[in-house]
């Protein structure tokens, strides 16, 4: 039983479940769950040849792949683990998953500090006093609050619910946990409020080799809002959430979700001629972005791309 983000996994096929469950929040915990996913098949499962185990990391990444195509992190993972699996032809296959679940390990705990580490950098911008204007749920946004909150700073936290699952009531719930002071409106009074705000802190599912960020429906609609307002946007997130395919010109694909997440049964007599789109995630560009805070510290947008070779290079030597 292995604990990731408050969820025990117990085996490959249960991350599978709890990410289809959307169990699983925020960009960090998605690329961590599917290096706990290949880790425990790794561990837990026997195979004969080494095209066994290709085949079983080929499902598992084409299903949270489908379910989750907007997260660079689990992209990421699946990167690392294929290139180990490339560099590593003749080896019999135990060592190889030997060397994977080691992999895998390293991956799992690079996240976990880069999730410290910027929390510490991201507290230190919140000040005595200030309001800070958020949307939907991040575990690296949250800890940001949290370190800023440990270091005795009193501020309020405006929160949106981030329709249509309402993410945010997760946020609210951790933020009141720390005596974090929350205002809680609908997504649709971001403009009433961000005046209040002294500026914007969102986090980030995926982030493109420009600076661009993709993440919860909204989050593009209120930086734009921001620009208006004169408001600093900063986006919470770490390295890891690079999507290197966007380097060569590949589009984040952006999620849509299931209508019945929007509507119910009995809102309308007959859905002819309408469409309903669950649009789940959108782009935020770089030129609406002031700051990324990373574990590598508060950087510009535009520099992102520089810190992937080090962090790359640093979790692969773990499976050597």
């Amino acid at each position: 039983m292995l604990k990731v983000n408050d969820i025990r996994f117990e085996s490959a096929e249960h991350v599978i479940q709890e990410i289809r469950n959307m169990n699983v929040k925020g960009g960090s915990p998605f690329g961590r769950a599917a290096a706990w996913a290949y880790k425990l098949a790794c561990d837990q499962e026997v195979f004969s040849n080494r095209e066994e185990l290709q085949n079983r990391l080929d499902y598992l990444s084409s299903e949270m792949l489908e379910l989750k195509p907007t997260m660079a992190t689990i992209y990421n993972s699946k990167n690392l683990v294929y290139a180990l699996l490339e560099a590593n032809i003749d080896a019999e296959v135990l060592e190889i998953q030997e060397k994977i679940s080691k992999l895998c390990q390293k991956i799992i705990d690079v996240s976990l500090e880069a999730v410290e580490k910027l929390g510490q950098f991201g507290g230190n911008i919140i000040q005595d006093g200030e309001t800070v204007f958020m949307h939907s749920y991040s575990s690296a946004l949250m800890s940001v609050f949290i370190h800023a909150a440990k270091q005795g700073k009193r501020f309020t936290v405006i929160c949106t619910e981030s329709r249509p699952l309402r993410e945010s009531r997760l946020a609210a719930q951790i933020l009141q946990s720390y005596q974090i002071s929350v205002i809680y409106i609908t997504d649709a009074s971001a403009w009433e409020f961000m005046p209040k705000a002294d500026y914007i802190m969102v986090g980030a599912d995926t982030i493109t080799f420009d600076g661009s960020v993709a993440n919860k429906m909204g989050t593009a609609l209120i930086s734009k809002l921001a620009k208006m307002c004169n408001k600093k946007v900063f986006i919470a997130s770490e390295i890891y959430k690079i999507d290197l395919r966007t380097k060569e010109g590949y589009q984040v694909r952006l999620e849509r979700r299931t209508i019945e997440e929007m509507i119910q049964k009995g809102d309308f007599d007959s859905l002819d001629g309408i469409e309903v789109i669950n649009q789940f995630f959108d782009l935020t560009p770089a030129d609406d972005i002031h700051s990324i805070i990373c574990e590598f510290g508060v950087i510009h947008p535009s520099t992102v791309g520089e810190y992937w070779g080090k962090l790359e290079k640093f979790i692969m030597e773990a499976a050597r």
